[in-house]
């Protein structure tokens, strides 16, 4: 149908109500992903199409905001830790320690060490390459499950293992990092729990 055709035609032999209602909400999600230099055309036709009233439009506006606001720091958890392991994978040393706080803590099997610069020697001695399967993150606290190769200097593959590797991640940088056997001892670390698993 085009447009000469669909002016002539009254709104109920156009749209069912079920399509009317999905049409609108569709329009109210485009128009809250918009800039503001780009929002006055779909709200006019909100307001005079559809009939959404300038106050439901504030308040969806105000409840989406405070929504983004409330994710972002999750997510900007993940994509931290994410990117550090990426870089770890790759030795890319620079790449980690501008990711890292320069006061750091590492917590080990072999135990704890403090700053940035031990990183180079810590990557080196683990040669290790970690594959995420799954995510538990809260705020600032993320785990990693991971399946762990380690490997020899010649390429060979030492061993292979699950491991559990926790994050606290501070001012878009790594603070804290401990690696763990087991799932529950990591989540306790992080205070977090399964029901803090991404889906």
């Amino acid at each position: 149908m085009n447009y000469s055709e669909l002016r002539t035609k009254a709104f109920g032999e156009v749209f069912s109500e079920s399509e009317y209602s999905s049409l609108r909400e569709l329009l109210i999600q485009s128009y809250l992903f918009l800039d503001e230099s780009n929002q006055s055309e779909a709200k006019r036709l909100l307001e005079n199409t559809f009939g959404l009233t300038e106050r439901e439009l504030n308040d969806r506006t105000t409840a989406f905001r405070r929504h983004r606001s409330n994710q972002a720091p999750l997510y900007s958890t993940v994509e931290i830790a994410e990117e550090w392991v990426e870089k770890s994978n790759q030795q890319d040393i620079p790449g980690v320690i501008e990711l890292s706080h320069s006061d750091m803590e590492i917590l080990g099997p072999k135990g704890s060490i403090r700053g940035s610069h031990h990183l180079a020697d810590w990557f080196k001695r683990a040669n290790l390459h970690l594959y995420t399967i799954q995510r538990f993150a809260k705020g600032q606290h993320i785990v990693l499950e991971q399946q762990g190769t380690w490997y020899e200097d010649s390429g060979q593959i030492k061993g292979e293992s699950i491991v559990f590797t926790y994050m606290k991640v501070s001012d878009e940088k790594v603070a804290f990092l401990a690696r763990y056997d087991n799932r529950s001892d990591a989540l306790q670390a992080g205070g977090l729990s399964e029901e803090n698993l991404m889906k």
